[in-house]
């Protein structure tokens, strides 16, 4: 148990700044692009199976370098996290959304983490442009066709990504964050078991490798989460909801 459990915590998730020497052997690493250059991508390179940039595919936070290009083009506001949804039918919005994947892929990042997905899925409030997301999919995969592309969340999109992406993570799996409360949880077992069985359906179909992000703050909690998670045999991460720092549990 012991080997399995250091075979599989090897996920991070991170958007803060810190000294590349401190991100060593993991399998995925997540960042935020612009907080390293290309040296610092160089290094973690040598020491990380793959590095990936993070892009938000479905939305766009003010803070962004370019929303003010994108802000009279967006379809409504997400008021849970002050963002506003992306119009992916939209030239301009594709064009700036191409650029930043440049900018990813000129840094020498190994791929993308594709963010905020689920904005087009079943129950999301842009799901008439799910066609428009897969095309752009299609294009930044024949333009980069050895980039690994991760999507995160949107499982029931993947019948029409997996042709585009590389895998698949999914937040809160086992775990609960509670944004009005600001309280960690672990989900009901009833809820666990349906996300289960949802990716492993999705798993099953299309031989996808799936990526599972939770959420702790505490060691106890931290324990609870891996207890869940190790039979699963999937990779994991498990760090605070902010992802600033990189998680240390004691």
């Amino acid at each position: 148990l012991y080997c399995q459990e250091i075979r599989q915590a090897n996920v991070l998730v991170f958007y803060g700044k810190t000294n590349p020497d401190k991100i060593r052997d993991y399998k995925y690493v997540i960042l935020e692009s612009e907080q390293f250059n290309r040296l610092d991508i160089k290094l973690m390179k040598e020491s990380n199976e793959l590095v990936l940039g993070y892009i938000s595919m479905g939305e766009v936070a003010p803070a962004r370098y370019y929303y003010t290009d994108l802000k009279d083009k967006t379809l409504g506001k997400n008021e849970i996290w002050d963002s506003y949804y992306l119009n992916p039918a939209d030239s301009t919005t594709r064009s700036i959304l191409m650029n930043l994947v440049d900018r990813i892929k000129e840094k020498g990042f190994n791929g993308l983490f594709l963010d905020t997905v689920d904005a087009y899925g079943p129950w999301g409030p842009t799901k008439d442009k799910v066609d428009d997301f897969i095309s752009l999919l299609q294009e930044i995969k024949q333009k980069y066709p050895d980039f690994h592309l991760m999507q995160n969340s949107g499982v029931p999109l993947v019948s029409k990504s997996k042709d585009y992406i590389n895998s698949v993570a999914l937040e809160s799996v086992v775990t609960d964050y509670n944004f009005d409360k600001s309280t960690y949880n672990l989900r009901t077992s009833r809820g666990f078991e349906e996300r289960v069985k949802e990716l492993k359906e999705m798993k099953s179909a299309y031989n996808m490798p799936v990526v599972l992000i939770e959420y702790a703050d505490t060691k106890r909690l931290y324990n609870r989460v891996k207890q869940r998670l190790i039979p699963l045999k999937w990779d994991y991460f498990i760090g605070n909801i902010d992802l600033a720092e990189i998680p240390k549990f004691k």
